[in-house]
């Protein structure tokens, strides 16, 4: 991996490209350096392409996170809306939780798995480097995910 911290779609941390849904991914908070290293190392391993992973770390990320929904069009109005009336949902409450890792100096990683196998995979591997808050982001559905391996 390159020296610089990446957001969690592997972008360069002073791209200009928005922040976009990481849809089909799965997503999860790694507490160390070397933990994610040797996650992504064992995930390029396992038949994961680097471009299919995505870091994010540090306070400029987190901040670009913090600016963006996500999401275009009339899906974005409603979350702003929704945001500043206060009222919670699921998809700002894990954004708040992993835009707080970054800020907190931990790792958050997606890995695009867009079938069943290679989610349980990724899911499989980032739990056995101590990855914890996994959640899987589908198309219309945030599902919190639980390994059948020990981390």
């Amino acid at each position: 991996m390159s020296g610089g911290h990446h957001d969690h779609l592997g972008h360069d941390e002073h791209s200009l490209e928005p922040i976009r849904y990481p849809r089909q991914n799965v997503v999860a908070v790694i507490d160390t350096a070397q933990q994610m290293e040797d996650a992504v190392n064992e995930l390029t391993a396992g038949g994961f392409l680097e471009s299919e992973i995505g870091i994010g770390s540090g306070a400029d990320i987190a901040d670009r996170m913090r600016e963006t929904t996500g999401r275009s069009g009339f899906t974005a109005m409603a979350m702003r809306f929704s945001e500043a009336l206060g009222v919670p949902n699921d998809e700002s409450e894990v954004k708040a939780r992993y835009e707080q890792a970054m800020r907190d100096g931990r790792f958050v990683v997606a890995v695009l798995a867009p079938t069943s196998e290679r989610k349980r995979r990724a899911l499989d591997i980032l739990t056995l480097h101590g990855a914890h808050d996994a959640v899987y982001f589908g198309r219309f559905v945030i599902e919190k995910l639980q390994s059948g391996v020990d981390g």
